[in-house]
Order: structure tokens, then C-alpha cells, then sequence
């Protein structure tokens, strides 16, 4: 189930479009990732994939949390959005640390290095170093739909957070996994748009700037045009 087939987002008509134009296409690139590898040899697009999904939750936190004006001009209020998103609506039941330590490793240990640094854990003399690895392996087409589709973590999908060890350095391994973070995210979005306060001011941001904004995308979906704002 893509975003804009959503039950949450039926009555929110303008929302709804937002993500069939501009959302699901992102998904549907994800389910592709997802089925990486298929041969031996062939690349996982494990950072591609976490990149992704990275990219998702930051554009919604922007476009869809606390929705108004201020927000998609306000840069430098961008992470605490992220964050927010993800203290509020992502799915923590069943992870093995506590929501607050869930948030920071996804965005201090694993968002901000792949989006900044090339994934690579940056020098910081007053922290202990960290290495995240990024568990992924080849999904079938049914297991895509099951994370999609699933209000319960299915038991072979684990937590996003698969584990948090000490290494001999004095340092941390973090392990993340990918396909828990696409199930959720799905989850974050159903709890997300499930608000009515949130839905109606996402739906009210878009009914203001909606007629300056193009958004396209190729029926054959072989290629994309990013939203801008006409002058």
C-alpha cells in the first residue's frame, strides 16, 4: 500500500494527490531496492536504500509534521522536526532501547553520516566513536507488500535497531535495519496522517501553496521532476 492509498488520508483530498504525485513514486523506488541483490555479485543498495527512507522522514517532518508556513522556510528548524517525527510517531514498542536512545542513533549515528560524510562516523574527541552497519538482504515481492501492509512487526523482519554492542576500541557498533525502517516508516506515516490536527494542517499547507508548486511524474514513471516553486 503506497501513501496516498492510505485509509488516514481519504479526507484530505489535496494530501492525498501531494503523495500520489510526489511520495509514492519514492516507494516505489524502495521496493525495488529492496529485492537487492538478485544475483551473486549484484549490488545491495543498502546505503541507497537507508538514504532513501533517511530522505523520507526528513520531507515529511517538513511537508507533514506540524504543518505551516514557517516550516519549509525555517532551515535551521529541521532537526528538530526530524526528530519530532520521530519521537512522536515512529513505532518504538518492541525495540531494545528506549525511545529517546532509538532517535539519536537514527539520526546522530546513522541520518547525519550518510547524508553528510559519506557514512563515515566523524571525529569528535568528546564521544566515544561509533560504527553503524546497515542490515539488509533480498526481499521478496510479498515480504515488501507484508512490511507495508503489516500493523504487527512480522517476527523475520526484527527491529530497527537489531542491536547495540560494545567494541574492543572503547567504541560502539550500531546495527540498523532496513527493512524494519521501511516498516517504519509506513507505520510513522499511518500514525502521522491517523492525527486529525496533523492531516488538517498538512491538508491546509497544501491548499496555500499548492498553485505554486509543480509536481510531475512520467506515467511510465522513467523519470522525475523535483517540485519548484515558480517565479
Amino acid at each position: 500500500m503506497f501513501p496516498s492509498e492510505f485509509p488516514e488520508v481519504h479526507a484530505c483530498p489535496q494530501l492525498k494527490q501531494l503523495l500520489a504525485l510526489q511520495v509514492d513514486m519514492q516507494f516505489i523506488d524502495l521496493r525495488s531496492l529492496l529485492e537487492l541483490p538478485r544475483a551473486e555479485g549484484d549490488g545491495g543498495c543498502n546505503f541507497a536504500a537507508a538514504s532513501v527512507l533517511f530522505n523520507i522522514i526528513a520531507g515529511s517532518s517538513v511537508c507533514f509534521y506540524d504543518a505551516n508556513p514557517s516550516g519549509l522556510a525555517n532551515r535551521s528548524d529541521r532537526s528538530r522536526r526530524f526528530l519530532g517525527i520521530l519521537n512522536d510517531f515512529y513505532p518504538w514498542v518492541g525495540e531494545p532501547v528506549i525511545k529517546e536512545v532509538g532517535v539519536s542513533i537514527l539520526y546522530q549515528s546513522a541520518r547525519n553520516p550518510l547524508a553528510h560524510s559519506l557514512g563515515i562516523d566523524v571525529p569528535d574527541a568528546t564521544a566515544k566513536p561509533k560504527r553503524v552497519s546497515l542490515k539488509k538482504w533480498a526481499l521478496t515481492k510479498d515480504q515488501v507488500q507484508g512490511l507495508e501492509n503489516s500493523v504487527d512487526r512480522p517476527a523475520w523482519a526484527g527491529s530497527t535497531i537489531v542491536e547495540v554492542k560494545r567494541l574492543h576500541t572503547g567504541g560502539e557498533e550500531v546495527v540498523v535495519s532496513v527493512p524494519a525502517l521501511y516498516l517504519g516508516i509506513h507505520r510513522m506515516l499511518h500514525a502521522l496522517f491517523a492525527d486529525a490536527a496533523q492531516a488538517k494542517n498538512a491538508e491546509a499547507l497544501i491548499i496555500m501553496f499548492g498553485h505554486l508548486w509543480d509536481s510531475y511524474v512520467s506515467s511510465s514513471g522513467a523519470w522525475y521532476v523535483i517540485s519548484r516553486r515558480r517565479r
